[in-house]
Parts: C-alpha cells; sequence; structure tokens
C-alpha cells in the first residue's frame, strides 16, 4: 500500500479475519528479524516480505528454528 510504516501484526490479523482462511496474505516492510516473522506468520501472513531475509534466516537457524517454514 501507500501508507507507509510497514505490516503490523494487528493488520495482519485484521486481514486474515477479513478474508478468511483460503486467500494468502503477505506481510511486507517492518519484518527484521525471526521473532517478527514468527509473529506475522502466527497474525495470519502466508508470505514474508524483507529485505532482511538473510538475516531473518540465519537469525532463526541460529535459535534452532531452522525447521517448518
Amino acid at each position: 500500500g501507500f501508507g507507509g510504516g510497514g505490516a503490523t501484526v494487528f493488520d495482519v490479523a485484521l486481514m486474515r479475519e477479513t478474508v478468511g482462511p483460503d486467500m494468502g496474505i503477505k506481510a511486507s516492510g517492518g519484518v527484521r528479524t525471526a521473532a517478527d516473522a514468527k509473529d506475522m506468520i502466527a497474525a495470519g501472513a502466508t508470505r514474508i516480505g524483507a529485505s532482511a531475509g538473510v538475516a531473518i534466516v540465519s537469525e532463526a537457524e541460529g535459535a534452532g528454528g531452522g525447521t517448518g517454514y
């Protein structure tokens, strides 16, 4: 969108509630850590858009969270 600031967990949860389980949701902007990505997925995101993707995956693998995504 054009709002700036990136996705929030609230935004993603609201979209998931609105569109239901059959539509994909991409959380983009503001996702900088593995914890951020996990929070977005828990809120209903099916895709993550992040310029820090390599760092996020490296962090998740280092924390023992390298499986399941």
